[in-house]
């Protein structure tokens, strides 16, 4: 009953605010009539007619505040209280329109670029993956010392993973393949993903057309069978239902389609192997399950059971582990812990500490934006301690009025959020272009509702930031002493001066530190650009193509036909060296084998790159040979075979002595090392690996062919003329051999090189742009105070010159007074810098974090910028005219 009545008066009170001005006018009707019976009870008593009326207003207690009581029993005074501050402030703000729209433009620029950002962050780590109970979905991982990575397991491992799936509802595994697909008198090459029958149960999608792969088919048996993306299904078949159940040749296979997957579906994103390629292509991990390489790689995701919680599938993953080290010693060694961590967590693993570091320093800026209009709130109140003074004398308790000014800061704040939406929407284009090629998720990085709630979010917690210490300050007055106090002189204390110096402190302090972010990763990218990649870059063009299922069945023929490529690009005008390389090229990934050294005691299995190349390859890729010879054309299936390593192979293998003539087992033969060349790198910030080249000649077919499920085989052409003006050139060079044969990617090596450096280039980019905004941010909230300073010290600085002061003395006393807020943010900058540069640790190159030449240089930026800032105000107060300043109220 009583939660009856409360609805019902909670109602009233709501109905009460709607018909706010026709029940005020009813009450009022009806009070006057109260009021005017009491008259004429008064007058008929014998009162005069203004002893009447008192008396009368006596006993209802005043009509006002009578009005006021039941105002406050029949509406809901609370949000009337907001709303009359809400159209109060502004009004006030209109009547300032200069430092309305400065404290708006300020927040809308720290605001805007935080949006941007997250909405980056957000939609590249955060976003919910477009599957159903997608945080069900995990990827195994291997933990090795508190740090994770992708670990991959055989066909039998995998199998024996299955056994152990009381916490799984589905266990699947993948990997990933190319395929040349037939078109006619022509081919192209898809991208493939080898699944086992489960991949799209665990993903929680299944075709849009046709079925998935039976039980059977994921064992083997039966017809070979595939599902196809739904580009591919436009592309190859025109959209037409009939494609299911029609065959496609995939690498020289004949498969069934039986299905069709739906649009835009494609659970892995970016391919470091094949960049630039969606998946086009499924088919059962069986039919690659027993090969070398796929059979060997593959992935494993899982969907967890209902209910089941981190703990219990830790526990259970303690028991793979265990029994996996009794049973595969050497893929699970004692240190290495089996686990599964969520996959959305995985897809980014590698890019989310950049990330966050880019939303770590952004909310620095919006920190500096805060402080500025705290600046010019605390300078407004300054200007405003009469009128404040005034209405607290007339009754207004200070709680009533800080609430007050605090509205005026949040709608600052969310005018500047409006304002830093719009900035955010124009210039997220911009962000993701500037965006490493590689960014995964790049399709989900869009202004939606959680981009608005975050704005809002941060909009209020900026105006509540920014506003607070305004508004509490600005209450705390001696209102006799403000009242007291001509027109002029009734400004704010030494404790609010002291409060904004404080401010502009801790904005050069949080500019110093960015500053700091922003010079390392200048550092680094200059360090990684100067780096000696092993080759040389300049005037190198490489195109990818395969052989996989066409006619060339023997080293042989593939060699006949490398030699077929090399004459026909070589007679191109401009061209210097033609090479063909297989298994990846410099400055990305490429193949990874193992190899014993041959002796009277044989060496254990070790590791190293492995590269498949044609004779000319060193000389087209620009690649220093340092020792005996390179491949040669008589080195053929035929002639004894050989090998030629790098200088990271001879220092790890062969540290001491010379490693030509020495014997290797790798590629299933014993091989001689005939030659040491340049160390050509995968990655400009990592040492080059051990690598071994053998001619391509000497290769084993079936090897070859392994490799290229993976990686693309590679012409390189050395030109004396612009190389993507040959482009299309050389992809009718190799029409004209075998037009069979499809073609892939176009690059230089020029472009190669900086997409090697994009992702160190986009952070340097959007560090050095953050530090810019916060060193102007700074500058400005440093030239507000030391303005601010020049005006109350006038009269002082009006006396000096009197006293006979010279132009020069005022200039270098003021700007002394900005030097030393200053010279106190960069010391507390460079304390701050210093502990936090540790977490940039991973991400710089050739430089230390706290490097001190950095340290210095951004110094010594920040006291040049701050010299300029200050000198506008102190030219203005060396110009002050004495008598003009000694009048000066």
């Amino acid at each position: 009953m009583s939660l009856a009545k409360s609805l019902r008066a909670w109602f009233q009170r709501l109905a009460g605010f709607f018909g706010k001005r026709k029940r005020d006018a009813e009450f009022s009707t009806e009070l006057e009539s109260h009021v005017q019976l009491h008259i004429e009870e008064n007058l008929r008593r014998g009162m005069t007619p203004e002893a009447a009326r008192r008396d009368a207003l006596l006993k209802l207690g005043g009509i006002e505040q009578t009005k006021e009581n039941y105002r406050d029993r029949r509406g809901l005074p609370l949000l009337e209280t907001a709303l009359q501050d809400f159209r109060f402030a502004l009004r006030t703000l209109r009547k300032s329109p200069g430092f309305t729209a400065v404290a708006v433009l300020t927040l809308a620029l720290g605001i805007g670029a935080n949006t941007a950002i997250f909405t980056v962050v957000y939609g590249v780590l955060f976003r919910p993956l477009p599957f159903p109970e997608a945080d069900r979905i995990v990827e195994l991982v291997e933990m090795n010392q508190g740090q994770s990575g992708e670990m991959d397991l055989t066909a039998t491992q995998l199998q024996r993973l299955r056994e152990f799936g009381q916490v799984f509802e589905h266990i699947a595994g993948w990997t990933d393949v190319g395929f040349n697909v037939a078109v006619g008198n022509a081919a192209e090459h898809v991208r493939g993903t080898p699944v086992s029958a489960d991949y799209f149960q665990v993903l929680g999608v299944h075709p849009a057309i046709g079925r998935e792969f039976l039980p059977e088919e994921d064992r083997g048996e039966g017809q070979r069978v595939a599902i196809l993306s739904h580009a591919l299904w436009k592309r190859r078949f025109g959209g037409e239902l009939s494609a299911i159940g029609q065959k496609i040749l995939l690498s020289g296979e004949a498969y069934s389609v039986i299905g069709v997957m739906p649009a835009g579906f494609d659970a892995r994103g970016y391919s470091d192997i094949n960049p630039g390629l969606p998946v086009d292509i499924w088919v059962p991990l069986a039919l690659v399950a027993k090969t070398a390489g796929s059979g060997e790689n593959i992935e494993v995701l899982a969907r967890l059971k209902p209910g089941v919680n981190q703990p219990q599938l830790e526990m259970q993953m303690n028991l793979v582990t265990e029994q996996f080290r009794k049973e595969f010693p050497g893929d699970v060694g004692p240190k290495t812990h089996m686990s599964f961590l969520p996959y959305q967590l995985m897809l980014a693993s590698d890019l989310r500490p950049f990330l966050l570091l880019l939303l770590g320093a952004i909310g620095f800026v919006l920190l500096i934006a805060c402080a500025n209009v705290a600046n010019l709130l605390l300078a407004r109140g300054g200007s405003r301690t009469r009128e404040i003074a005034t209405r607290m004398a007339l009754g207004a308790t200070r709680g009533r009025l800080t609430l007050q000014l605090l509205t005026e800061s949040l709608i600052i704040a969310l005018a500047g959020g409006g304002l830093g939406l719009a900035f955010a929407g124009a210039g997220l284009g911009s962000l993701v272009a500037m965006a490493p090629f590689d960014l995964p998720r790049l399709n989900d990085i869009h202004l939606d509702r959680w981009a608005f709630v975050f704005t809002f979010l941060i909009s209020v917690l900026t105006g509540s930031l920014s506003g607070m210490a305004p508004a509490i300050g600005a209450t705390k007055i001696d209102i006799n002493e403000m009242l007291k106090a001509t027109e002029g002189r009734a400004t704010a204390g030494a404790g609010r001066a002291k409060l904004r110096q404080g401010l502009v402190i801790g904005e050069f302090a949080l500019s110093l530190v960015l500053l700091t972010g922003a010079g390392l990763m200048i550092a680094t990218f200059v360090k990684l650009i100067r780096t000696d990649p092993g080759f040389n870059p300049h005037g190198v063009l490489t195109m990818q193509f395969w052989l996989n299922g066409s006619k060339y069945r023997s080293t042989s023929e593939i060699t006949t036909f490398y030699r077929a490529i090399e004459h026909q690009i070589g007679t191109l005008p401009g061209v210097e060296a033609v090479g063909i390389v297989s298994a990846g090229l410099p400055l990305e990934r490429g193949g990874h084998s193992a190899l014993r050294i041959a002796g009277p005691q044989q060496s254990e299995w070790r590791p190293c790159d492995y590269r498949e190349s044609s004779s000319n390859y060193f000389r087209a890729m620009g690649i220093a040979l340092h020792l005996g010879r390179g491949i040669l054309e008589t080195d053929t299936e035929n002639s004894s075979q050989v090998v030629v390593v790098n200088e990271a192979f001879a220092q790890k293998y062969f540290s001491g002595r010379s490693p030509l003539g020495e014997h290797i087992l790798l590629g299933g033969a014993s091989r001689e090392i005939v030659g040491v060349v340049a160390d050509a790198k995968s990655y400009l910030d990592r040492p080059a690996l051990p690598t071994a080249f053998l001619p391509a000649t000497q290769a084993s077919f079936e090897g070859s062919k392994m490799w290229e499920n993976w990686f693309p085989r590679s012409i390189v052409v050395r030109t004396s003329v612009d190389p993507l003006g040959l482009s299309r050139t050389v992809r009718q060079a190799v029409d004209t051999v075998d037009p069979l044969v499809p073609t892939g990617a176009v690059r230089t090596m020029d472009e190669m090189m900086s997409r090697s450096l994009a992702l160190r280039s986009f952070l340097m980019r959007l560090l050095g742009i953050f530090a810019g905004l916060a060193m102007v941010l700074a500058s400005v909230g440093l030239y507000g105070v030391i303005s601010f300073l020049v005006g109350r010290r006038t009269r002082e600085i009006g006396v000096r010159m009197s006293l006979g002061a010279r132009p020069s003395d005022v200039l270098r006393l003021i700007l002394a007074e900005g030097l030393r807020l200053v010279i106190t943010g960069v010391v507390v900058g460079i304390v701050a810098a210093f502990l936090l540069t540790r977490l940039l640790e991973s991400m710089v190159y050739g430089v230390s974090p706290r490097d001190p030449l950095v340290f210095v240089l951004v110094s010594l930026v920040m006291i040049a910028v701050s010299l300029l800032a200050c000198y506008v105000p102190a030219r203005r107060a060396s110009r002050v005219d004495p008598i003009t300043a000694l009048r000066y109220e």
